[in-house]
């Protein structure tokens, strides 16, 4: 027999770390996303792989070691598998046009000057798009999802050093296909 003050509707068990889980969502959700978002076509498609890659973290959230990597850098590393499942499956196109990734873009005060960021945006992503597969995950992993080099280096299994190398040369051809275009 229950009471008058007993809950009707229990609380479902939550799995152990969900919480954890949870508190990783709220603060990586928004850059995982951003790294998914720079790869993909479209706002939906970052947006289910970010849910993807936090169901993972879910499901794998109890083999999560931080002796051997921070929360982010393990985060980074689900996100890039759930990535690289993405495009096995669909074998779509992996790169985009500017006008497909206008919520990446920045909004300008005027027309004009929102019409030259589009096509400055369209230039650098064109030139990363130029670029090999190894260079663009380098630049999205610094610079669209934000990681330190070090965590750079534990998502790629590279040592900081070898990253910083790669990430050097890797601007340094994408800043001479931009002048190559500039040139064009």
């Amino acid at each position: 027999m229950t009471s008058s003050n007993a809950p009707l509707v229990r609380r479902a068990p939550t799995k152990p770390g969900a919480d954890r889980c949870r508190a990783w969502y709220d603060a990586y959700g928004r850059i995982v996303y951003r790294f998914l978002r720079f790869h993909v076509d479209s706002a939906d498609t970052a947006d289910d792989l970010t849910g993807e890659t936090f169901l993972r973290v879910v499901q794998a959230g109890e083999r999560y070691d931080p002796t051997r990597a921070e929360a982010r850098t393990w985060l980074f590393s689900i996100a890039r598998n759930v990535l690289r499942d993405h495009f096995r499956r669909v074998r779509v196109r992996r790169h985009v046009g500017i006008d497909a990734v206008r919520d990446l873009a920045v909004d300008a005060p005027s027309p004009e000057e929102r019409l030259l960021r589009q096509e400055e945006i369209g230039r650098v992503l064109a030139g990363v798009q130029a670029l090999g597969r190894a260079d663009q995950d380098l630049l999205s992993l610094r610079y669209a999802s934000e990681l330190s080099l070090a965590e750079i280096a534990v998502t790629l299994g590279l040592r900081e050093a070898a990253v910083r190398t790669r990430l050097w040369r890797a601007v340094a051809r994408l800043r001479a296909r931009l002048r190559a275009q500039e040139a064009e």
